[in-house]
């Protein structure tokens, strides 16, 4: 009776023993036991139900077939298995069924069933054995990655072409002024020179005081400061603002990171990476977890760097946002 009962059950979802119970074959997915670190293929989950109880006939039938036995014969087999499975229950709380499991009676006199779980009766599973899970541990390859720098260099700050033209015009009018002063000053001097040295000639006195009439001092001054730009050439609205470096932004407290490294020739690895894809990326400095933070944007705002961080996650799901 154990052997045909087990026999049924790889190809029927339902034994059942007249006036005793049914045995119900439930499909189970493969499972992972921890206790062991086994893996279990698909099998099927052996219950007990005491209600069905009623006869159809499918372990009747089977038992003519295999022992060549009339229907009632095969009835009084079955009678007498359920006499022995209930006298043990009865006396010693417990009746193993080999190859299907184990009836026992728990403290409320309740019939329960434990599955021997040594044998699959899924048929697609036949042959696939347990197997011990080992868990890997996966190591880190250090790689060596050259940092390329050539879009971290440090850009001269270029000064507007309108303050070099203040700058030069200013710097010429300066020396103007001062080579005109200088003339002057020499021609009044050789002017009272001439006039009280009695050895000089009166022709070239007159000679120089007709250039001093012709051409007096403030009339050249003047002449050449009209020469100067004039204040109108010059746009008075324009305001020169301070240019910020450009690598000063990975020093701001709202960073948009991408990543983070505890090897900092992985960090670099991964800002070629970014920069070849056309993306402005350095290290923003160490968490407090001491790993390498790199980052594509830093901002000074809270709001303006969340804008930020929602454009990148369209191509880098992953970014976050990283307040020091």
């Amino acid at each position: 009776m154990e052997k045909y009962i087990s026999e049924l059950l790889f190809e029927h979802d339902c034994v059942i023993v007249p006036a005793f119970g049914g045995f119900v074959a439930r499909s189970s997915f493969s499972y992972f036991a921890k206790t062991g670190n086994a893996l279990f293929p698909p099998s099927k989950s052996i219950v007990f139900n005491k209600n069905l109880a009623n006869n159809d006939g499918l372990l009747a039938g089977y038992i003519m077939q295999k022992e060549g036995a009339t229907y009632q014969q095969a009835n009084t087999i079955i009678e007498n298995f359920v006499s022995t499975c209930r006298h043990l229950l009865e006396t010693q709380k417990r009746f193993e069924i080999s190859g299907l499991g184990v009836l026992y009676r728990n403290n409320e006199n309740t019939i329960l069933f434990e599955q021997d779980v040594r044998i699959n009766y899924n048929p697609n599973a036949f042959g696939l054995p347990v197997v011990s899970a080992i868990k890997l541990v996966k190591e880190e390859k250090v790689v060596e990655v050259k940092p390329n720098l050539q879009y971290r260099q440090i850009t001269p700050v270029q000064k507007p072409k309108t303050v070099r033209r203040i700058v030069f015009a200013a710097t010429g009018a300066v020396l103007i002024v001062g080579l005109i002063l200088f003339t002057s000053k020499q021609n009044i001097f050789e002017s009272a020179k001439a006039s009280l040295n009695p050895f000089w000639a009166n022709s070239k006195a007159t000679v120089l005081n007709s250039k001093l009439k012709v051409v007096p001092d403030t009339v050249a001054i003047n002449a050449t400061l009209k020469t100067l730009p004039d204040s109108s050439g010059i746009d008075k609205t324009s305001v020169v603002k301070p240019v910020k470096i450009v690598e000063e932004w990975y020093k701001q407290p709202y960073q948009i990171v991408v990543g983070c490294f505890a090897v900092k020739q992985n960090a670099y690895r991964l800002i070629n990476q970014l920069e070849g894809q056309s993306l402005t990326a350095n290290i923003a400095g160490q968490n407090a977890k001491n790993l390498y933070v790199v980052s594509v944007a830093g901002y000074e705002d809270e709001k303006a760097a969340r804008k930020k961080l929602s454009e990148m996650k369209r191509q880098y799901p992953a970014a976050w946002l990283y307040k020091r």
